[in-house]
């Protein structure tokens, strides 16, 4: 799920050539995106689109000789609707960018009658290596307001799940920002072609690099997109490896007794949400107000040997060093130096097994340990680099390389808002994958570029308690907000996405049990002290 970015001239205005008379060159050199939109020149006899007969016959019709980036077909198929997703026709194909890096890519095209007239590019997560409208989680991400979109996606560039693809220059930057301007570009012409006008608006959603790649999209690229849905956007990755690495990452696994295994995770669970649950009003088992936590479980420290009731004092040290920040001395782009903690309430998600632990103090297999042992490797030029003695200081010009390719962390975003694009940046509070306060760092930086005026025009930073990285916890459902829609309604009619509502459902079930507000960052829901506690009106967004 973690997230992962420089400069490309747009190739929007390409001319393309007409296979026409002389007389009307001047009418067919128009540029791409004009043409795209006529839909007429060079298209042959039939002036129906291919999107107005039925998928099984318009999709395996389809072709283009005009791809832009060299981008060529290598398929199409007819996917069958299947529970929430509709019938859709799947257009496939690659761009080489390089002997290293070739893109591979995917654009769903829904029915004519149902198309929306709008592209989504969805973006992938961990280091990519994949498609992500192949992939359930992320169209579960996006959600069934997403079906009536044109769908696009790609690998980023290399179809590895790991991080060795970053030695080449190309298959970075593809993965870093161009990959997803690229396969944009190549799905506007195939809908253009496809059902005969060109897409009206263009968004882009996505979680943890995913958010990065769209956060980044939106400053190098400022007119892709109408507007982006950014969640919990990984926007330093290097920062997170340099920074976790040596003072978490080793901590942990360079010693059993500094492990908290699935058992030890929930007795501090357990510790922490009974000491800070009522700090937001109401004792509800979610954190809501984190910033006043400040729990220390030093009362849960084994008194003889060790067992599952208690905690050895490496795992109370662990703890400590998962809420602190961290400053290893190694300078990142814009001279970034740092990581901060992680939110409160992780332990009550599945965000400390999957990210922090894993299943097994051998296995050494949490995400945050590969993450910094792929981004070690690559540094150090060494496969077999063991992050439990990698010391990132030898490293500072090969970790900056890195870092000034892919940080998401640009705060001049004048370009984007000019044209009308909006952003939305949703975290958990307790995501202990990629810290929420580095975010939230960044989004001041905005402000304090263009203003704080300016910046609440066309940008929210979002946030739900008790909810981490995988997207789960005590807290409410972030999915149950329906963030496209929210987009969507304030790119077109103007409604800013300040009245939001999340939703908590009974465990494997669809029957609401309580609802929140969703507070704009820093304030959280504080529950006003009358009222059904399972309604959002009985909460009011707090800042203390």
């Amino acid at each position: 799920m973690f997230t992962n970015p420089s400069i490309a001239a747009p190739a929007r205005h390409r001319r393309i050539p007409c296979a026409i008379t002389t007389r009307r060159w001047a009418i067919c050199t128009l540029s791409a995106s004009m043409a795209l939109a006529l839909a007429a020149c060079g298209s042959g006899s039939d002036p129906q689109p291919l999107a107005s007969k039925p998928l099984a016959e318009g999709c395996p019709a389809y072709t283009s000789a005009a791809l832009p980036h060299g981008a060529k077909i290598t398929r199409t198929e007819v996917r069958q609707a299947q529970g929430s997703l509709p019938e859709v026709c799947i257009v496939r194909g690659q761009i080489v960018s390089s002997p290293e890096s070739t893109i591979q890519w995917a654009v769903e095209l829904p029915a004519l009658a149902q198309w929306n007239g709008k592209t989504l590019t969805i973006g992938g997560g961990g280091l990519d290596g994949f498609i992500p409208t192949d992939d359930p989680w992320y169209q579960q991400l996006v959600g069934p307001s997403a079906n009536p979109y044109v769908k696009i996606s790609s690998d980023s560039g290399h179809q590895s799940r790991g991080f060795e693809w970053a030695k080449n220059d190309v298959a970075l930057r593809n993965h870093a920002f161009d990959a997803n301007h690229f396969v944009l570009e190549v799905g506007t012409t195939i809908a253009s072609e496809f059902y005969g006008k060109r897409p009206v608006r263009r968004y882009h959603m996505g979680h943890s690099n995913g958010g990065r790649s769209g956060l980044i999209s939106a400053q190098k690229y400022p007119k892709d997109y109408d507007g982006v849905v950014a969640m919990e956007p990984a926007i330093s990755q290097q920062a997170h490896q340099v920074n976790l690495g040596p003072n978490v990452i080793q901590h942990i696994f360079k010693n059993r007794d500094n492990w908290l295994s699935p058992a030890k995770v929930a007795l501090y669970a357990q510790a922490e949400t009974a000491a800070c649950d009522g700090l937001d009003g109401l004792k509800d088992g979610i954190i809501g107000n984190v910033e006043a936590c400040n729990y220390v479980p030093t009362d849960l420290l084994c008194k003889g040997a060790d067992s599952d009731s208690c905690l050895t004092a490496g795992q109370i040290e662990t703890i400590r060093l998962i809420y602190s920040d961290h400053k290893t001395p190694v300078t990142l782009s814009r001279g970034a130096v740092g990581y901060p903690r992680f939110g409160r309430g992780g332990a009550a998600t599945s965000d400390w097994e999957s990210y922090m632990f894993g299943p097994s103090f051998e296995a050494r297999e949490s995400f945050n340990h590969m993450a910094v042992t792929e981004a070690a490797r690559v540094v150090e030029g060494n496969p077999v680099a063991d992050i439990l003695s990698h010391d990132p200081t030898r490293y500072q010009a090969q970790y900056l390389r890195l870092a000034q390719m892919i940080d998401g962390t640009d705060p001049d975003m004048g370009a984007f808002a000019d044209n009308g694009g909006k952003l939305l940046v949703w975290y958990g509070l307790s995501d202990t994958c990629v810290s929420l306060y580095r975010t939230a760092e960044y989004f001041d930086s905005v402000k304090q570029q263009l203003g704080a005026n300016k910046v609440q025009g066309f940008a929210r930073m979002l946030t739900s308690p008790s909810v981490g990285h995988n997207l789960d916890g005590p807290g409410t459902d972030p999915l149950s907000m329906d963030l496209l829609a929210a987009l969507d309604a304030w790119v077109e009619k103007g409604t800013a996405p300040d009245k939001l509502v999340a939703t908590k459902f009974a465990p494997g079930t669809s029957t609401p049990v309580a609802q929140r507000p969703v507070c704009e960052y820093p304030k959280f829901p504080r529950y006003n002290g009358t009222g059904d506690p399972a309604k959002a009106e009985s909460f009011s967004c707090s800042a203390n």
